[in-house]
């Protein structure tokens, strides 16, 4: 069986090295990008057929160039990526927000405050097998 690809969004080196770590151990390819124009360049070639598409983004919401938002509603709306499943792990606990985030068609929402690595390591692949 194939690794599963999770493609993770995230800004803060710190966690991008634990949660990689964790995910990486428990079998799963993962590649971080640090900055939301990063996530739409990959979104952009995932479009164009350069890239692969991942099983997965794990999104951070808040990064430093732009709304991980605004990167959720970009791919939704595309035909061509719509169906890429999307979990937000972050710290902003804003509950209009994280229902715009429902709304918009994620399949979870973490707070990182409250998932350790080995916790988000299982509740994805429980997902996963749950798909």
């Amino acid at each position: 069986m194939r690794k599963r690809k999770i493609l993770f969004i995230e800004d803060d080196l710190t966690a991008i090295e634990v949660y990689e770590e964790a995910l990486k151990k428990a079998g799963f390819d993962i590649e971080s990008l640090q900055w939301g124009r990063e996530g739409l360049a990959r979104l952009e070639g995932i479009k164009e057929g350069r890239n692969e598409k991942p099983d997965l983004i794990l999104l951070d919401l808040i990064l430093p160039d732009i709304n991980g938002l605004e990167i959720l509603k970009k791919a939704k709306k595309d035909e061509k990526l719509k169906e890429i499943p999307f979990i937000v792990l972050t710290n902003y606990g804003d509950p209009k927000l994280e229902q715009e985030c429902w709304q918009v068609g994620i399949e979870k929402h973490i707070d990182k405050t409250e998932a350790t690595p080995s916790q988000l390591t299982a509740i994805i692949k429980n997902w996963f097998k749950n798909r």
